[in-house]
């Protein structure tokens, strides 16, 4: 009789545990945000079928430098190549690469694209009369090195996704890798990364709203004492041989010492920015010149200038703790004086207001209320267009 008891009773503590499981509904986590966001913006054909953080972070990351390795994608069964795993054409990448045979071979890469756009396809090789046919289109590559030699070889247009390489290899000809590359995007992300296992709370979402929007720039200063000081062009970096410190006082004004000008030939210039505190910073350069182009953290950046001293606008841009680098590239005759930084505030209370997230903070967020703000500012997401 006592053993019949316990078994209703442990019956019903089972029954009463799902009842409990039940009725509380499962956290919406930052994972789960991140998937939406890539099924509303229709981001998601740059997904393996089963797709792991590691997928969902680099589309959302927007760094555009992919590596491929000739051994890892080429077809075992049709492809008439060998793999090698020695150095017989000096260093190469990854465990191995690939052999042509003593006539004209093919190879067939079969690649995933996470992010769409136009890259620069480059590829590691040896030998001369490789055609390489990427979306229709031939593009003919030569190395006369005995050894492993990256070559470019053109700028592809390409669409998210599975993407198929097919190569003609010349005789004995070799390949260890390619590699498209674009400038980065602008990355969609918390200010403190993302962390997929956690519930999205209200400060998290408003940060990937403002990441969304790019609206950085509506965030308020933090003012000249928490922001860097100045960098001079004339006292922080090495000068290539064709541009020369001035103290020209007609072509504008300028704040330091000396400011600096390129020759006929323009110059590219690299700015060092030391930053103690990841957030997000406003850049603006005095400088003069046709067009002045570069770069901040391989996110590119291109104005219109004057032909003399003039305050530009590089925008706002996410700058790690450490090291940072701003590439200037001065047309001919173009110049700089110096690179301003200011900090932009990012505490959760700027974050929440500028994206329109009731608070608190640490408000937990359901999907519903995650579905109706991405909703809510789809129309202004331009930050990959």
């Amino acid at each position: 009789m006592f053993r019949y008891i316990l078994l209703i009773i442990t019956v019903l503590s089972l029954f009463q545990s799902v009842s409990w499981g039940a009725s509380k509904a499962p956290v919406f986590t930052q994972k789960d945000f991140a998937r939406l966001i890539l099924e509303q913006l229709s981001w998601t054909s740059g997904l393996p079928k089963v797709p792991a953080d590691r997928d969902y972070l680099m589309i959302l990351g927007g760094k555009r430098t992919y590596r491929y390795e000739a051994e890892n994608a080429y077809n075992e069964l049709t492809d008439r190549v060998t793999m090698r795993d020695f150095q017989l054409f000096g260093e190469f990448t990854g465990k191995g690469w690939l052999l042509g045979v003593s006539d004209t071979s093919s190879a067939t890469f079969t690649i995933l694209l996470p992010v769409p756009g136009e890259y620069d396809l480059k590829v590691v090789i040896k030998g001369a009369g490789f055609v390489w046919n990427v979306d229709g289109k031939e593009y003919r590559a030569d190395s006369k090195s005995k050894n492993f030699q990256e070559i470019s070889v053109g700028r592809v247009a390409l669409k998210a996704g599975a993407v198929t390489v097919n190569v003609a290899i010349p005789p004995d000809g070799a390949i260890d890798s390619f590699l498209l590359t674009a400038p980065d995007y602008t990355p969609i992300q918390p200010i403190m990364g993302w962390r997929f296992k956690e519930g999205l709370n209200a400060v998290r979402l408003a940060e990937i709203a403002v990441a969304l929007a790019n609206s950085y720039d509506r965030l308020p200063d933090a003012g000249p004492e928490a922001s860097p000081k100045p960098i001079a062009a004339f006292e922080k970096i090495t000068l290539p041989s064709n541009v020369l410190p001035t103290a020209a006082a007609y072509l504008g004004a300028f704040s330091s010492k000396n400011w600096v000008r390129a020759d006929y030939k323009g110059a590219t210039l690299k700015f060092p920015v030391k930053i103690a505190e990841t957030g997000y910073y406003g850049l603006t350069i005095n400088a003069m010149g046709e067009t002045i182009s570069g770069s901040v953290n391989n996110i590119q950046f291109k104005l219109a200038s004057k032909p003399y001293l003039n305050k530009l606008n590089l925008g706002v841009y996410r700058l790690e703790s450490g090291d940072n680098i701003l590439t200037i590239a001065l047309p001919p005759m173009g110049g700089i004086d110096t690179v301003e930084i200011i900090k932009k505030q990012s505490t959760p209370d700027d974050y929440l207001k500028l994206a329109g997230v009731p608070g608190p903070a640490a408000r937990l967020i359901g999907a519903e209320e995650a579905a109706a703000l991405l909703k809510k500012i789809q129309g202004s997401i331009t930050i990959r267009k």
